[in-house]
């Protein structure tokens, strides 16, 4: 619990301070005011940093451990026990070490009698939204339990998708290392020395000859130089990707793309169906789903989209009118959610569209990456061919000439 350091004035107008443990600072004012009389700041205290146990990376939850942690919190509090004793039992259990301090101190918090909810906002502001909301939710409506039970299922779904998706971009990106290794060390260390046997022949070097040997000495010769344009050119980009027109940029490209750019738009569907369907079986308002749900997708086009349907919420527009604005979901979707809302079974619908466009991103993720394969494979096969005919021809021209 945050430490607060107080100053007033005593009954006898003494000047006084002191120390206090409260969850805001708003709670240790009304303690400090038991204290003393009259209250004149209060300060919290920042605890310094070890760096034995600061975290090196930006603290995540993942959402497998998430998934696990859910479960937990629907079979322990349907159990019968109580709020603090499920939290304090699941941070024993829980191996993240993220997830592990956040609900130590979850543990401290709801024992003094604060909400869940706000324990685990105030705690963990890493913790996704949607898991902050949803709780929320569940504990305002008495049925928390049930709340953990679709973060269980929601987090679950997520994990296997990303895991599917991880899985089959594992052979691509380890082809293309490979190819990248190799033509490095081509350039550097083999064509230079094929490249004098070569030159010793005596013969007139074939133009394709001779721009491979140049390619390679100027490559050797500034290899530095090329290192610091490939590390400027990846730090300019990625400042460029933190402003407005560089998300922007980013993320249409993405959506745009030929092949990949299905997978970003299906990818975005699911997410959005799903965590709206959890959202909305928790018992949060459409607006504040709306809200939530614009903030965790992962396409910024696609969330800034999502978080404008809001406004129009609010001025009495159904979700199917405010999602014929975004012009990057499918309009199967569009659709769907339309009819769902007009039959009641808006909840329903969008869970099935989720399942749906979870498949569906696997399939044209496979799709993709059955035409990307062949593509590296050819791809290296030229880059081969061109090294093995700039260095034979050569010999071939000094035998013709024999």
């Amino acid at each position: 619990m945050p430490t607060f350091t107080y100053t007033g004035l005593s009954v006898t107008g003494d000047k006084v301070s002191g120390v206090v443990e409260a969850y805001d600072e708003i709670e240790a004012m009304e303690q400090a005011r038991d204290l003393c009389r009259i209250v004149q700041s209060v300060k919290q205290v920042r605890e310094g940093k070890n760096i034995l146990t600061t975290d090196i990376t930006k603290p995540r939850a993942k959402p497998k451990q998430l998934a696990i942690m859910c479960s937990q919190f629907a079979i322990i509090l349907q159990a019968g026990l109580s709020i603090a004793r499920a939290v304090s039992l699941v941070a024993d259990q829980t191996t993240d070490k993220y997830l592990h301090r956040v609900l130590a101190e979850v543990a401290t918090d709801v024992a003094s009698g604060h909400g869940l909810a706000d324990s685990f906002e105030n705690k963990g502001p890493e913790l996704p939204r949607v898991f902050v909301e949803t709780v929320r939710a569940g504990e305002e409506s008495g049925h928390l339990p049930e709340s953990f039970e679709r973060l269980h299922k929601y987090y679950d779904k997520r994990a296997k998708v990303g895991a599917k998706v991880a899985s089959a971009l594992t052979y691509p990106i380890f082809v293309l290392i490979i190819a990248v290794v190799v033509v490095a060390v081509m350039m550097v260390m083999v064509i230079p020395a094929i490249a004098g046997m070569v030159s010793s022949l005596g013969t007139d070097m074939p133009a394709i000859t001779q721009f491979l040997i140049d390619a390679s000495n100027w490559v050797s010769a500034n290899w530095l130089i090329v290192l610091i344009v490939i590390v400027l050119a990846a730090v300019g980009a990625k400042l460029f990707s933190t402003t407005e027109a560089g998300k922007t940029l980013l993320a249409k490209a993405k959506l745009r793309m030929p092949v990949l750019g299905v997978v970003g738009e299906f990818s975005g569907a699911s997410q959005f169906a799903n965590t709206m369907s959890t959202l909305i079986a928790a018992g949060l308002p459409m607006t504040r789903a709306v809200a939530v749900t614009g903030r965790v997708l992962g396409n910024y086009v696609l969330s800034r989209e999502v978080g404008r349907m809001e406004a129009g919420l609010e001025e009495g527009r159904t979700l199917g009118e405010c999602m014929e604005q975004c012009r990057y979901f499918p309009r199967t979707l569009i659709e769907m959610c339309s009819v769902g809302e007009q039959t009641g079974e808006l909840e329903a619908t969008l869970e099935t569209m989720g399942e749906f466009y979870d498949n569906e991103t696997q399939r044209v993720t496979d799709r993709a990456l059955s035409l990307m394969e062949p593509t590296l494979l050819v791809l290296m096969a030229v880059f081969a061919g061109f090294i093995v005919i700039a260095l034979y021809l050569p010999l071939f021209t000094m035998y013709a000439n024999m």
